[in-house]
């Protein structure tokens, strides 16, 4: 425990680090250093896969009779009406909307239908750092990270709120991914290009000015709470921060 405590320690100071500098932890990373050390962030990564426990609700235009609310099984399949099962897991919306037109596209005559997530299996992210209420808390619909930090109370006097990180673990490759989010200039500005909608399973960390309690954060939120392992690599996204 004491080893998976430090090598978490360790990568969220070097998260950190990025942001506003970690008091005892090592120096920013240079841009060469920021590009040969961490993952990319891509566009891929904000949307939504379904997964186990999900709950869809599918919707025909033409054959309403067939509409149903689906729950995703755990081997990532749903029981389509008519058309028997269907593996959703893994697949973003339009994915799954193109699965469901070639499943009845066998069985109906030009089938038009598409399913909508109504509920989510694993709804839960992880807030923490300058905030309020600080812990896990429930997603409803489509959250960024300025609702994020609303939804756990708001800003402690002391947030940092134009330098908060989001980590989410990738599903490919299981890699940690961070991206810096500046929530201060979401809330003033109608800039929409920080406007990414969280997954469940993310993480919104709220630093101070300096991150002397970083060790204290990781301790409560994030051993044992988080499904990371301990030699996951970080990415900050596009960019370094200076």
């Amino acid at each position: 425990m004491r080893s998976l405590r430090f090598g978490v320690v360790s990568t969220l100071c070097m998260a950190a680090a990025l942001v506003v500098g970690c008091a005892s932890g090592p120096k920013p990373l240079t841009r060469a250093e920021n590009r040969a050390a961490f993952a990319e962030w891509n566009d891929a990564d904000y949307r939504y896969r379904v997964g186990a426990g999900d709950e869809l609700s599918l919707n025909f235009l033409v054959n309403p009779e067939l509409n149903a609310r689906l729950v995703v099984g755990p081997d990532g399949r749903v029981l389509l009406p008519l058309a028997g099962p269907l593996k959703v897991s893994g697949l973003t919306s339009e994915e799954v909307n193109t699965a469901l037109a070639r499943s009845y596209g066998a069985v109906l005559r030009n089938p038009q239908v598409e399913a909508l997530v109504t509920s989510y299996g694993s709804s839960q992210i992880y807030i923490g750092g300058e905030v309020r209420l600080p812990g896990v808390h429930q997603v409803k619909g489509d959250l960024n990270a300025a609702q994020a930090v609303m939804l756990a109370g708001g800003f402690q006097d002391t947030a940092r709120t134009g330098k908060v990180v989001v980590l989410r673990q990738r599903v490919g490759d299981r890699r940690l991914a961070m991206r810096v989010v500046d929530v201060a200039d979401m809330l003033s500005t109608a800039d929409n290009s920080q406007n990414f909608p969280l997954l469940p399973g993310d993480l919104v960390f709220v630093p101070r000015s300096r991150i002397a309690e970083v060790d204290l954060f990781v301790a409560q939120y994030i051993t044992g709470v988080l499904p990371f392992s301990r030699n996951f690599n970080v990415n900050r996204g596009d960019g370094v921060v200076n």
